[in-house]
């Protein structure tokens, strides 16, 4: 290649194609603010745009009610020292992405990281709704995939669990059938 030919590179981490920000180039749907900034640990892969994302609950302890208020102590003490305990699972029309940020002590501590699975590494999705005491629901969205699993708790209604897990199969199917899987 001669050297007068301008060559393209992809974008170096936490930086997208010059534009728009990464919610608007590879999103056709609405990304919090709070996601958006764990979108900055990853890179989008050529032509990849996000199908729907959803943010998980990083205290989860347990459905039982003891549990969950142990849980809801820990947010408490943890958002008063500048902390957090973020989750989110990012679906794209290429990928599965879930993306943890871990903070205590107004970042003394912090931790983030992004696991990435191919889609056709992704064998079943699924929800679940666990309620105890007649009134105290705990609502679940699993994927498993040859090698992972993961069981997060999320703060959403039935509908939009459904629509979640409807979306998810949808771009398992199309990338199943695609790939001749």
């Amino acid at each position: 290649m001669a050297f007068d030919q301008q060559q393209q590179f992809p974008p170096q981490r936490g930086q997208f194609p010059p534009g728009d920000p990464p919610s608007a180039a590879h999103s056709s749907v609405p990304v919090s603010p709070k996601m958006q900034d764990a979108l900055t640990q990853v890179d989008m892969l050529p032509g990849e745009q996000i199908v729907y994302g959803i943010q998980a609950d990083g205290f989860f302890l347990g459905s039982n009610p003891v549990l969950k208020t142990v849980g809801a102590i820990q947010k408490f003490f943890t958002t008063l020292t500048g902390g957090h305990i973020r989750v989110f699972l990012v679906v794209t029309n290429q990928r599965l992405m879930v993306i943890r940020s871990i903070q205590f002590m107004c970042g003394c501590q912090r931790m983030k990281s992004v696991t990435t699975m191919a889609l056709a590494g992704v064998k079943e999705a699924g929800s679940s709704k666990d309620t105890q005491l007649c009134c105290i629901n705990t609502r679940t969205v699993s994927v498993r995939s040859l090698t992972e699993h993961w069981n997060l708790v999320v703060t959403m209604s039935d509908p939009e669990m459904k629509n979640f897990v409807a979306n998810l199969s949808a771009v398992l199917v199309a990338h199943s059938t695609r790939a001749g899987v």
